[in-house]
């Protein structure tokens, strides 16, 4: 890394952290005790594993609180934190801390901390209040910056060309397993640092009206439909994208099932805008299939991509907020039927002042995934 992108790194985190810090000031705490890997991540730069530190951002200092196995590491690879090795465990680390800089009120990632961690802890801390804290840094992950928008593209058409190459793959008597492994291996080659989540769904026939069904070995035969549910990372951000193949010329349920869905993604992607309700669009385009079949789908319409492929803000009917520009989201309608099979249409898009934009840009015309 040359010392323009180091400079520009640091800077990237040190805005991060300010807006923690104002957050901390709206809810009258003292600092935050950061225990998801993933907002650790975000915060310092410094991926480490699941249970190799902590992060406590104060008013003042900003702290990584780890043991002899990663400081080294830790202090290469972050700045603006104070690294602080701890042989005795997270409790009595957290005591001197908050003695040394007078911490009272300290909230916590009460969606993120186990039960067990936060009894420890709180048993060592009895001089400062433990305040549950849920998804603070998620909801500054949710706008998404224009660093991580390039991040998010890359993936994205990591899996659009898979897509493409995967068309050419799938043909009578391969199975489930073996297109999914064949989609990794492109992916891994393309230069994905791995894939969104295992495993993919790759569901051939009746086995996509499971709608998180994985990849078993149910083998492709003539007249099938194969449900392909997956995605990929790149420098951390994923994307999540779902498309059907038709094997030989589709059915007439077939195609009017298929179409039913694109015409809802298209209601759901023509929705989508700045200040948009989120739970709104999630009404409209349910309320169109239920007018068509009683077997449209029962999950979100679709969720936040980033870090995680599943995060703020979720498109779901129950949900009160509007959109902003800089939310990255997906929109993934669906028609499942019992022992028929199914089909779900999924895009990731970048939500804008007026309206979207597409990033997983790959074929869904049904004369364009008919093999």
């Amino acid at each position: 890394m040359d010392s323009d992108q180091k400079n520009w790194r640091v800077s990237l985190l040190k805005h991060r952290v300010s807006e923690v810090k104002k957050r901390l000031k709206e809810r009258n705490l003292d600092a935050l005790l950061v225990s998801s890997t993933v907002n650790r991540f975000y915060l310092t730069a410094w991926q480490g594993d699941v249970e190799s530190g902590f992060v406590l951002v104060t008013h003042e200092k900003n702290f990584i609180v780890t043991d002899s196995r990663y400081t080294e590491h830790v202090s290469r690879e972050t700045n603006g934190f104070e690294v602080v090795e701890t042989s005795e465990g997270i409790g009595p680390t957290l005591v001197d801390l908050f003695g040394k800089n007078r911490l009272k009120r300290v909230g916590y990632e009460s969606h993120d901390l186990s039960v067990f961690s936060y009894q420890r802890i709180k048993k060592f801390t009895k001089g400062a209040k433990l305040v549950p804290v849920a998804h603070l840094i998620e909801e500054i992950r949710a706008v998404k910056r224009d660093d991580e928008i390039s991040k998010l593209k890359k993936s994205a058409g990591l899996a659009a060309k898979a897509f493409n190459h995967i068309l050419n793959f799938i043909k009578p008597g391969v199975t489930e397993a073996g297109i999914a492994w064949e989609m990794e291996k492109y992916m891994r080659d393309a230069g994905a640092e791995k894939m969104a989540w295992e495993p993919f769904i790759v569901a051939v026939g009746p086995n996509a009206s499971m709608p998180h069904y994985g990849a078993g070995d149910t083998k492709v035969k003539k007249g099938d439909t194969v449900q392909l549910d997956y995605g990929c990372s790149w420098q951390g951000y994923k994307c999540d994208i779902s498309r059907v193949v038709f094997v030989g010329r589709p059915s007439e349920e077939q195609v009017k099932t298929y179409n039913l869905v694109h015409q809802a993604q298209e209601l759901g992607l023509s929705l989508v805008k700045e200040e948009a309700l989120a739970g709104l669009i999630d009404r409209k385009v349910q309320k169109f299939l239920e007018k068509h079949t009683k077997y449209f789908y029962r999950h979100s319409l679709g969720h936040g991509v980033g870090l995680e492929v599943h995060e703020l803000p979720y498109v779901n009917a129950r949900r009160k907020g509007k959109l902003e520009a800089g939310n990255v989201i997906t929109i993934e309608p669906g028609i499942y039927i019992p022992r028929w099979g199914g089909v779900r249409i999924e895009d990731t898009v970048l939500v804008t002042k007026d309206g979207y934009q597409v990033l997983t840009k790959a074929p869904k015309q049904i004369n364009e995934v008919t093999i």
